[in-house]
């Protein structure tokens, strides 16, 4: 009897690996969210962009009339330099970006500066009234308004020379020029209400380039053109603050399960061509099978499409279900990896 009794446990062992292994799964890329480092309030889904940093030091500073100042002072420069162009570039850069992450409805109106008599771009203006920002909101149909309050740019230039490579003519001479721009940007988030709410951002930092060359005007013909460097910093500028209070994307994969009933298994071309409600409409009519393992498999799927919905407590509802109806490891992984994504949020 005891013989018996482990031959017939090693025959169920057999046929449960046999009956597995028939199960059929593939794999999907995906793009998944991942939080900001500064999350805006869920009742803020719409945004007007305003300007408030420029004062009347700021021009559309002329390109050839800033590279006459590079070339005056033989590449070296050090200036803190309040471009319009670049300001506005900044606002219209993050506007495309908070847009682009698929977190707000973004405005950006034509008549978008609003008065600053700053004397200095340094003086931080007081913060808007309640009803010059519920005006603004009301006439743009948005939730609150995000105001660029400061933006400024310093340029630092210089070059060297050194020695390039070794051959039989001798050493030649290496020319090093250094190009870095340091930007900076203050921003307010006014939200109207009963109460005015005001949350505040600052942007800070620089980028540079490094380039090298046989002569200096070689070398100089390589660098971006001061012009170009400070919008370069503006577009920088724009981009962090965004990634800093929208959503961001990582790849992922996920999996789901080809059935094996060829009509559920025509939304499998849909779901490749990110037609998730299609697919979803498909697989709906054999959510209520009567065969416990197809009816899991579908309900998994379904937990798949929900979750590239974007409703992640339906994805874990499904994925309940599909756990319930018949156990896979695949279901449990899923259930805690969903739970997992929605208390991050």
């Amino acid at each position: 009897m005891r013989l018996f009794y482990n031959q017939s446990r090693w025959i169920f062992y057999g046929l449960f690996a046999l009956l597995t292994s028939c199960v059929s799964m593939e794999k999907i890329s995906i793009q998944v969210s991942t939080p900001p480092p500064r999350a805006i309030s869920n009742d803020i889904q719409s945004i007007v962009l305003m300007n408030r940093s420029m004062t009347s030091a700021f021009k559309n500073l002329n390109q050839d009339s800033l590279e006459n100042i590079l070339v005056s002072k033989k590449l070296s420069l050090d200036e803190l330099l309040l471009d319009s162009l670049a300001a506005d570039t900044t606002l219209q850069v993050l506007g495309h970006s908070l847009y682009e992450s698929g977190r707000f409805d973004v405005v950006i109106p034509l008549q978008r500066n609003l008065q600053n008599t700053n004397v200095s771009y340094l003086t931080k203006s007081s913060s808007l009234k309640l009803p010059q920002v519920k005006q603004v909101c009301d006439e743009f149909k948005v939730d609150a308004l995000l105001s660029l309050e400061n933006f400024y740019e310093n340029v630092s230039t210089y070059y060297q020379t050194g020695y390039g490579n070794v051959s039989e003519y001798g050493v030649s001479k290496e020319y090093v020029i250094f190009v870095q721009i340091a930007f900076h940007s203050n921003w307010k988030l006014y939200q109207p209400g009963e109460k005015l709410k005001i949350a505040t951002f600052e942007v800070r930092d620089t980028i540079f380039w490094e380039r090298t060359g046989p002569s200096l005007q070689a070398t100089y013909e390589k660098i971006p053109t001061i012009k170009e460097a400070l919008l370069n910093g503006a577009i920088e500028n724009g981009q962090i603050l965004a990634s800093y209070i929208s959503p961001g994307w990582k790849q992922q994969t996920r999996s789901y399960f080809i059935t094996k009933n060829t009509e559920a298994d025509k939304a499998v071309a849909l779901l490749k061509s990110n037609k998730w409600k299609e697919a979803q409409d498909i697989w709906m009519k054999f959510s209520t099978s009567s065969s416990t393992t197809l009816r899991s498999q579908i309900e998994f799927n379904l937990a798949l499409a929900s979750e590239m919905e974007g409703d992640l407590k339906k994805a874990i509802e499904w994925t309940q279900k599909s756990f319930k109806t018949k156990y896979s490891k695949a279901s449990e992984d899923y259930l805690m990896l969903l739970n997992k994504l929605l208390n991050s949020r």
